[in-house]
């Protein structure tokens, strides 16, 4: 049947031609292009920080107080009266008159200043022979104190007189003191202070004297364990000088 292949012939080249229409559109779709794969974001190197030392604290300064400039302290100056040694003039004519080899009057020099360190003292005879005293210028004089340095004296106007003798050994060997006085001397001077000040045997006999004078007390030096007795001291201090023709 003509018709039927006709038809059938025609729609075989309807089909060809679809299906080459078909190829040709599928040949005209672009084809997939292969995009690079995106490159990872580049992330900087950062080098590992270097902790900078952390600053030390900034140390205050150690006050230091402001002193001033060191200057010697001004000095005081040196008392020039003798009113604290007047006041032994009073037991110097005591003295004088139990044992009248003590000159009429004695040489009283300037006080001493208050920070002085002693109380009273017997500086030696001057070139006429009379005691040389003085005295701290705030110090109220004691009838102990004032007879004690007339006892120095005393020592020198006797030995003055018998110069030949020694008074002092005599002194030693009434009050039974052990060895001689050289020897308390001795051992004295390996000793500082107060603990030379008690064996001196200058120091005994001026505190015998001044417990004769006063008539009892207790000596501030060493007896030896000899109590003092004041009435028979004081007639042996009178016995060492040698009657006036």
């Amino acid at each position: 049947m003509p018709f039927r292949t006709k038809l059938a012939g025609g729609v075989a080249v309807a089909l060809v031609l679809a299906v080459g229409a078909g190829i040709a559109l599928i040949g005209r779709e672009p084809a997939p292009v292969a995009l690079p794969s995106p490159s990872p974001s580049a992330v900087p190197t950062v080098a590992p920080e270097t902790p900078s030392p952390s600053p030390s604290p900034t140390e205050s300064p150690t006050p230091v107080p402001t002193i001033a400039p060191t200057t010697a302290p001004t000095q005081r100056p040196r008392p020039t009266t003798n009113v604290a040694g007047q006041q032994l003039m009073t037991y110097y004519f005591q003295t004088r008159a139990a044992f009248p080899i003590f000159p009429p009057t004695p040489q009283i020099d300037f006080d001493e200043p208050s920070d002085e360190n002693g109380d009273a003292w017997y500086r030696g005879l001057n070139a006429a022979g009379q005691p040389i005293f003085t005295v701290r210028e705030d110090y109220v004089m004691t009838p102990s104190t004032a007879f004690h340095e007339m006892g120095h004296a005393y020592q020198d106007l006797v030995q003055r007189k018998v110069a030949a003798s020694d008074v002092m050994a005599k002194f030693w060997t009434y009050r039974g003191f052990p060895a001689t006085w050289q020897d308390a001397l001795r051992e004295a001077s390996t000793q500082s202070g107060m603990a030379q000040w008690i064996r001196l045997p200058g120091e005994s006999w001026a505190e015998s004297f001044s417990i004769a004078m006063i008539g009892g007390g207790r000596e501030k030096t060493l007896d030896y364990g000899r109590t003092i007795n004041p009435v028979a001291m004081k007639t042996f201090f009178a016995s060492l000088v040698p009657p006036a023709p």
